[in-house]
Order: C-alpha cells, then sequence, then structure tokens
C-alpha cells in the first residue's frame, strides 16, 4: 500500500490543496513559503495518530488557515485526508477501519484516515476539538494506526546531538533496540561461518549480564566504590542530618535498552587499506570534530538503516520518510549522491517524501517525480509534472535538458524562454530600461531566463499551456523568437504537382543566390522585383517559384508559427520582425549605436551610413553577423554600453519585448 492522495483543507497558508503521489518517490519543490511544510507536517500529523507520543499535532489557532484579505474572516475547520491504494490482500486485512467502498462503483474499493480540527468558543476563549475516522465514517482502531510508520529528516537538525550517546532521540540507539537478529561469526568443524543469531528478550539479557560480569571485576569494583565514597562523605556534611543522602553509583544499569543508549558513534579516519591488518593503528575522529554535512550524512545513513531493519522485520506495515531541505550543509556533489542513494531505498518499500529548493536535487530528479509549489495571490496551488499531458519524447527532452541551472523555472515567479545566447545575455539589462526603471527588472520580480539555445519550444510550453489549471504550471511564461520572415529553402520549392524534385529544387536556390536576390542566410533582399526573376530550364514553373519566394517575403516562417500556436492559458508568445538583432537595430535611434560599435569590431569592413534607411543599414548588419559568427560578441559589447556608456543612454527595447515582459508580469 502507498499514500496516492492528500487533501489538505484550511491548514496554514492552504485553503485547500489536493496532491497526488507516486508510489516511490515524491520530491515538493517551489519557492520559500509555498507550502511545503505544511504538507510534510499534514503527513506527520495524519501517519503519526497511532503513536503514543505524537511529535506534532494542531495545537492552536495558529495553524489554522487565515484569509489575509478578510478583516472578518472566521476560522473554519481544518481537514486532512489520506487515500491509500490498496496493493495485496494484506492490506485490507490489516486496515479494516480504514475500509472505503465507492457506493456507484463497487469494485472501487480503498484505504483513507480523515482528521478534522476546529475551535469551539467556550467561556474561557476557544476550545479546540476534533474528529478522526476512517472509510466512510468507521472507527479508528488504534493497533491498525500503529502499523502505519514514518520517520522524519528536519531540514536543519542537530545531527551532532542526535547521534551523542544517551541523547533522548538518538536514533543509533533506536537502531539497536529495533534489531531482532544479528550476524556473528562461528567457528563450525574447524571453519569459521557466519550464522543469523536471533535478539530476543533472552539473548539480550545474555548479553547485557555478560558485559556485567566483564565490568563488575575487583579492580573496577574498587574504583566505582571510592568515588561512590567521596561522593557519599560530601553529601553526609552537606544535607540535613538523617534525611539518608546517600547515593548508588555504578556504570551503568546493566539491561540491554540502557546499554545501547551509550553506543558511540565515531568515525574512522584512515582507510582499512592503509591500517591494513593491524587495527591498533587505526584512529577516529568524535562527531563534535566533523562539520554538519559530515554530521548530517551520517545521521541520515542510521536513519536509513532503522528503517531498513523495521521493514525487514515487518514491525509495521506501511513505511514512509518524510525529509525536509536535504540539501541542507551539503555540496552539489553530495547532495547528488545522496539523492541517487535516497532513491534506491524504494527497493525497500518505503515511500519517500521530500521537500527541496536546490537545483541540483530537482535536476536530478525524474521529471515525473516532481511535484511543484507555487503561491501566487496568497493561495497555493500545486501541479504534479506526472499529470501533465506531456508525450513521451517531450518528458525524456525535459529530464535531459533541465539541468542545474534551467530547473530553476520550478522556483522562479515566472520564465522566459529564449532561442539564443544574444537575447539571454540583453534581456536583463534592456528590462530594466523598461519606464518606470526598475520596475520589469526580470532579476528583481524572480523571473527565470531560460536559453534553451534552439526552438524546441513544444516541451516547455506544455508546462504552461494545459486548460486545466491543475496540469499547468501557476506562474506564467513567455516564449521570445524570430519570426524568420523572408528566409526560404530548397524545401520550399519541392513539388510533386509541379514535377520539382529535391535537386531542382537545390539548383533553384543556387541560381537565386548568383542573381544576389539571396543574402548568406537565404533571406529575400528586400526591393527584389519577382517579375525580373527567370530561371533557366524552369520557365513553364516561374508563376509557381515567384509565388512561391512572395509567400515567403512577409510572412512568418513555418517555425515561428508553429511557436505562436503555442499561445494559451499561462503562456504568450512574442515574436521579432526577421530577427531579435535586427528589431534591436531598426528600434528608436538604436542603428546608429550598434551600427558604431560594429564598424570599431571590424575596421577594414565598410557599412552602409545615414542616408540608407535603418531598415537596410540593419539587414547589412545582420549579413555581416552570419558571415562573421559574432553574435553573442556584438550581444556582450552592447550589453556592457548599455550600463556603462553614457552615449547610450538613450537605447531602447523593442515593442514586442516591452509588451511581453508586461505581460509576464503585470498580467
Amino acid at each position: 500500500m502507498y499514500i496516492k492522495h492528500l487533501s489538505i483543507k484550511r491548514f496554514r497558508s492552504i485553503k485547500e490543496l489536493n496532491i497526488s503521489f507516486n508510489k516511490e518517490v515524491n520530491v515538493i519543490i517551489g519557492p520559500n513559503n509555498a507550502g511545503k511544510t505544511a504538507i510534510i507536517d499534514a503527513l506527520r500529523i495524519c501517519l503519526g495518530l497511532g503513536s503514543q507520543i505524537r511529535e506534532i499535532g494542531i495545537k492552536n489557532d495558529e495553524d489554522f488557515y487565515l484569509d489575509t484579505s478578510n478583516p472578518d474572516y472566521i476560522l473554519e475547520p481544518i481537514e486532512f485526508q489520506l487515500i491509500f491504494e490498496i496493493e495485496c490482500a494484506e492490506d485490507r486485512q490489516y486496515f479494516t477501519s480504514l475500509l472505503w467502498q465507492n457506493p456507484d462503483i463497487p469494485e472501487e474499493v480503498d484505504l483513507r484516515l480523515n482528521l478534522t480540527y476546529w475551535l469551539e468558543p467556550n467561556a474561557n476563549g476557544k476550545r479546540l476539538k476534533w474528529s478522526h475516522w476512517g472509510g466512510e465514517s468507521s472507527t479508528l482502531d488504534s493497533n491498525e494506526l500503529q502499523l502505519l510508520y514514518y520517520t522524519y529528516l528536519a531540514p536543519l537538525r542537530n545531527a551532532e546531538y542526535e547521534l551523542r550517546p544517551y541523547s533522548k532521540d538518538n536514533k543509533v540507539s533506536s537502531l539497536f533496540r529495533e534489531m531482532s537478529k544479528y550476524s556473528k561469526t562461528q567457528i563450525i568443524e574447524g571453519n569459521p561461518s557466519t550464522i543469523d543469531q536471533i535478539l530476543d528478550d533472552d539473548h539480550k539479557f545474555a548479553l547485557a549480564t555478560k558485559l556485567e560480569n566483564v565490568v563488575n571485576d575487583d579492580e573496577w569494583s574498587g574504583l566505582i566504590k571510592s568515588g561512590e565514597n567521596l561522593v557519599n562523605k560530601h553529601l553526609e556534611k552537606s544535607d540535613i542530618a538523617n534525611k539518608n543522602p546517600k547515593v548508588k553509583i555504578g556504570l551503568t544499569n546493566f539491561k540491554y535498552n540502557n546499554i545501547v543508549k551509550g553506543v558511540v558513534t565515531s568515525k574512522q579516519i584512515y582507510s582499512d587499506s592503509i591500517v591494513a591488518a593491524d587495527l591498533t593503528k587505526q584512529r577516529y575522529f568524535d562527531i563534535s570534530q566533523n562539520g554538519l554535512g559530515e554530521n548530517n550524512i551520517i545521521f541520515s545513513a542510521t536513519v536509513f538503516g532503522d528503517i531498513e531493519n523495521r521493514r525487514i522485520e515487518k514491525k509495521e506495515h506501511y513505511y514512509a520518510m518524510l525529509i525536509e531541505e536535504p540539501e541542507a550543509h551539503l555540496h552539489p556533489q553530495r547532495q547528488n549522491t545522496f539523492f541517487t542513494y535516497l532513491n534506491e531505498l524504494k527497493d525497500f518499500g518505503v515511500q519517500i517524501f521530500m521537500t527541496c529548493h536546490s537545483p541540483t536535487i530537482t535536476a536530478k530528479t525524474s521529471i515525473q517525480n516532481l511535484h511543484v509549489l507555487q503561491n501566487l495571490n496568497h493561495e497555493v496551488k500545486v501541479v504534479s509534472v506526472k499529470n501533465i499531458n506531456l508525450e513521451p519524447k517531450n518528458t525524456s527532452y525535459l529530464g535531459k535538458f533541465l539541468d542545474v541551472t534551467k530547473s530553476q523555472l520550478f522556483f522562479s515567479n515566472g520564465t522566459i524562454l529564449v532561442e539564443g545566447i544574444s537575447e539571454a545575455l540583453l534581456l536583463p539589462i534592456l528590462s530594466k530600461r523598461m519606464a518606470p526603471p526598475g520596475k520589469y527588472s526580470i532579476e528583481k520580480n524572480g523571473i527565470e531566463l531560460v536559453n534553451i539555445d534552439g526552438v524546441a519550444f513544444e516541451p516547455f510550453a506544455k508546462l504552461y499551456n494545459p486548460d486545466d489549471e491543475d496540469k499547468r504550471l501557476a506562474t506564467r511564461c513567455l516564449i521570445i523568437t524570430d519570426d524568420d520572415r523572408g528566409i526560404i529553402s530548397a524545401i520550399d520549392f519541392q513539388s510533386i504537382e509541379e514535377g520539382i524534385d529535391k535537386i531542382t529544387s537545390k539548383a533553384i536556390i543556387k541560381h537565386l543566390q548568383t542573381l544576389d536576390l539571396l543574402d548568406s542566410t537565404n533571406r529575400i533582399i528586400l526591393g527584389t522585383n519577382l517579375s525580373e526573376i527567370e530561371v533557366p530550364g524552369l520557365e513553364t514553373k516561374m508563376t509557381f517559384i515567384r509565388a512561391q519566394i512572395e509567400a515567403k517575403i512577409n510572412n512568418p516562417s513555418a517555425r515561428a508559427i508553429k511557436a505562436t500556436g503555442f499561445e494559451k492559458n499561462n503562456l504568450k508568445t512574442v515574436t521579432a520582425e526577421i530577427t531579435f538583432e535586427y528589431e534591436l537595430m531598426i528600434s528608436g535611434n538604436n542603428i546608429n549605436l550598434i551600427s558604431s560599435l560594429y564598424a570599431s569590431m571590424h575596421t577594414g569592413t565598410t557599412f552602409l551610413n545615414s542616408t540608407h534607411s535603418k531598415e537596410e543599414r540593419a539587414r547589412e548588419i545582420l549579413i555581416l553577423l552570419n558571415n562573421f559568427k559574432d553574435k553573442s560578441e556584438l550581444a556582450q559589447q552592447i550589453a556592457y554600453n548599455i550600463e556603462f556608456e553614457p552615449d547610450w543612454n538613450g537605447f531602447v527595447a523593442p515593442q514586442y519585448i516591452i509588451d511581453g515582459i508586461t505581460w509576464l508580469i503585470d498580467g
């Protein structure tokens, strides 16, 4: 069995939230204050219902949801519901009080745990009341609830304290207390052999007695007695007479559970290969000598060992691990190895719930395991990526593409997708220049800029544009791309009806290039007179050829049309006329600044002067950019000049950029 669904109503910052979980690993991500801890605490409250000592619960009115837009809001009940998927007959057998059956579809059966908390007015103010039930309205069986087990790793835990001998929450002691067998070496017929020793109460008593007999010799007895006499001597003198102040001092209470409380955890200094067989040379670091990250790794490993042992021994029936911010105190490489191993715990039948805001762990996670929390306008929403209708190819692409940097889009207040380095370099600076200055800064507004280094927008678009709001990210996404109008290729001339094959279509392109009708990027030159175009040998096809050229001159490319078609719901597409660089140059008086800058980068090249239109000058520079392959270098120079050169204060952002960013931030 596993938790397949959690419903939360009116708990802390969450008004209402429904989240469907995976059987094995669930990574809950999102920015600060998005509600990640509230989800983990809701699970702790529900799963800890059968525990004799509950580590968390609803304690006061601060746990109740408060509508921050309504001063007259009256606190309403908190409601939790856990729904477990039944996987085997034992699930039904062990949890009869949780059984729920759909009255309309009898074969639809699962396990349900319901909790409600409310505040009831009384003479002293308000009193917390609660009700718990299973299934539809069954009385809960506490023995069944004890078969639900979870372990919780807090975000900034004091790992050193919890590894210390005799500390209250020592996980090492817990591990040894719960063990029911161990391996030991025994000589059988002269040969060493490893056997499993049952660790029942009788054997625990025997082990404790063996240790007590070793310690209680004459030497130790004399030493302890001398110390005891010194203490009692001063107690008698410092207390009231006849109060019998004597104390008894001993090494320990020789019972198994008390002995394992004193188990010491330390880390060996030398590897086994260095000390070889001479173990006397081995030395150890006390846990106080370790860093926070090191102790957290050791502590986590201890917890893993404990839950593995419980699972093997079948002490309970359902096991969950709840982990908050495992990235705390761990550098990125260690986060990787830690998370990789954590995924292996699913092999023990443990359902894992983890919160984080680490791009490293997010990038390492299967995208199908991600649950994205977003708090927009004081309303917490969750999107489980597995529920978005992504095609397998899109899922595969995103899984490979979302590296440590790009996965930050899940934590942002919005996303901009661009196709190249020029946009990535210049958009942060251009957004600062939008009026009023600073309001539309993408950095200040928490907008993530993702350079997808191409035009594969579709996988990202499907994260934002589904009609079902529960299957799309709640933040907005802006695609900024080029419309590439005027670019023509050989495939545009291929036609079965016209009898133009692949070879002939390539010949047409080559001929148009020799006529200087196309630039080096195969973009049709402005002012081309279509009526004068002739292609030798294809005189009867010229009507078709001219029509194809005319269709391309002022129309966006098929790729740009496809990108525009993604626009829906939380996604918008804006396109540059021809290219981003072209739009930059024809906006305002930018052409003079850029032309002068580019001329300084190519001192031996002659450029069109101001007697030509800015469109002509911009197209010339586009051709040169393609020839020199230095778009990114020009973008870097422009970015520097905008920030540091006073002469560039008049540089303006293209209108399509202004429109897109305004939509993204203002709505």
